[in-house]
């Protein structure tokens, strides 16, 4: 894989630029039955998520076929109740979104299975907000979606078994926030805006004991990306 680096000029320019090299990337495999499997990561708050769902939307506005789909990691958080029934469900929960509260294994095991069976239909998990737990079998990946983007905090992560992924990836995208400051600040809205705290405080005492240590982890221990989009 080819290392670039993206320096664009808006978050539209962008998605329109990627867009445009994702569309070549559909057309040059079009007859050769080859899915293409992009895995977007990024700390925390780079809006890697939002980024993935603009460029899927984007994507298939181009296509009529409608080939993309986004693939997130947040279907793979353990459930709360796996969570209790840890040693220390307390420090569980605290530490939810850390790598340790992710069914590794299996998000690995689906991006195997949607790689190698590209023929078959795949349904994967969603996450909801309002519950707080996975949604089973909330997303279709059919056959005719050729473009997979694969979203999530750890997809680029060099220790086992999150490094597997990369026997199954086309190319590594990391997210880089042009002002971690306004990164910090998305997240803790975002921590607000979905119950996970209270408030400003709370969400801010969320970022310095759990957030910062995944972010921290997710970037020293990632393999290289073969691009980088800075947001």
């Amino acid at each position: 894989m080819s290392q670039n680096s993206e320096t664009p000029s808006s978050t539209d320019q962008t998605v329109s630029e990627l867009a445009d090299y994702l569309v070549s990337l559909l057309d040059a495999s079009r007859h050769d039955n080859r899915r293409i499997i992009i895995a977007v990561s990024g700390t925390p708050g780079s809006g890697k998520t939002y980024l993935s769902g603009l460029l899927c939307s984007k994507v298939n506005s181009r296509c009529s076929d409608m080939p993309a789909v986004v693939f997130p990691l947040d279907g793979f958080h353990l459930t709360k109740a796996q969570l209790a029934a840890m040693d220390d469900p307390e420090m569980a929960m605290k530490r939810r979104g850390s790598a340790w509260t992710f069914d590794a294994e299996g998000f690995v095991a689906t991006v195997q299975r949607i790689h190698e069976q590209a023929h078959l239909e795949t349904l994967v998990p969603s996450f909801d907000h309002a519950i707080g737990d996975p949604v089973a079998d909330e997303i279709a990946i059919r056959p005719d979606h050729r473009l997979v983007i694969v979203e999530g905090l750890y997809a680029h992560v060099s220790d086992e078994p999150w490094a597997q992924l990369d026997r199954y990836v086309s190319e590594r995208w990391w997210v880089e926030p042009r002002s971690r400051e306004a990164s910090i600040e998305r997240l803790l809205k975002r921590h607000i805006d979905t119950g996970l705290s209270a408030d400003r405080d709370a969400a801010a005492l969320r970022f310095a004991s759990n957030d910062s240590l995944n972010a921290q982890y997710a970037e020293t221990c990632r393999l290289p990306p073969t691009r980088i989009i800075l947001n």
